[in-house]
């Protein structure tokens, strides 16, 4: 992911998109936390809506990987294929992971 890049095409300093990205970690990890408990349950349902949580959040951030992930865990989650689903979910754990990475976390 180019970070930098992210932030410029926000109109945004670094340091500023950084304080975004961190203020997002701060929520969007805790509804990745559920999303992955929501698939592990076999909550399609609540799995979806925090798809399209993280989707609409990651995608004004610019964040468009995850964002495409998220969208696609949500239509597989609202087609019931929680092993697609958690599959996407899997990867998105990379993600995550080079984000808390770019915040210092």
């Amino acid at each position: 992911m180019d970070f930098k890049a992210m932030g410029a095409n926000l109109g945004l300093e670094a340091d500023e998109f950084r304080e975004l990205v961190e203020l997002f970690m701060e929520t969007g990890k805790a509804d990745f936390d559920n999303l992955r408990q929501a698939l592990s349950g076999g909550d399609t349902a609540a799995a979806a809506r925090y798809a399209h949580t993280l989707a609409g959040a990651s995608g004004n951030l610019g964040l468009m990987e995850l964002h495409t992930a998220a969208k696609q865990i949500e239509a597989a989650a609202n087609a019931d294929q929680v092993t697609a689903a958690n599959a996407q979910a899997a990867e998105m754990t990379a993600m995550f992971d080079a984000i808390a990475a770019f915040v210092g976390d």
